[in-house]
């Protein structure tokens, strides 16, 4: 009988009818590999959002991952419009960004499509967008990404 593989860890998932794995590992296979989404990091941005200011640069990954998910806080939200941070890849805007709403102190985009980057890849961060009344102040940008699965054998 031949497997499937979990999306996101690359996990064996035993056939249908397998009854050595069936009964005691299929039915958590795929709670198992959403571990797979739960690495994240912070980057702290004091003071008042500048457009077009390249806020953190040069983090290499130790692994290769995908970000998915962008979550930005404000202790001053953004004011007259939205904020809008975008990722860098090896100093390229990704045009992809994260949005926190004219107003919000918090929220987190689910990017339109995951932005990859190897460990050679350096990954940056840019304000695109700031409020245009109140800029928007002391960010707080969450990266939730996810390790590159692990190859099969």
């Amino acid at each position: 009988m031949a497997n499937n593989f979990t999306t996101n860890l690359n996990l064996s998932i035993p056939s249908a009818g397998d009854l050595n794995w069936e009964n005691e590992y299929s039915d958590f296979a795929e709670a198992v590999d959403d571990i797979g989404n739960l690495f994240c990091f912070t980057i702290t941005v004091p003071g008042s959002a500048i457009d077009g200011v390249v806020f953190y640069d040069g983090y290499f990954p130790q692994e290769n991952i995908s970000i998915k998910v962008i979550g930005l806080f404000a202790q001053t939200a953004p004011g007259g419009q939205d904020l809008k941070v975008d990722i860098l890849k090896n100093g390229t805007e990704q045009v992809n960004p994260a949005t926190l709403t004219d107003g919000s102190q918090f929220e987190k985009t689910v990017l339109s499509s995951s932005v990859s980057f190897l460990v050679s890849d350096r990954l940056g961060l840019k304000f695109n967008q700031v409020g245009s009344v109140v800029a928007g102040e002391n960010i707080v940008v969450t990266i939730y990404y996810q390790k590159e699965a692990l190859a099969g054998s």
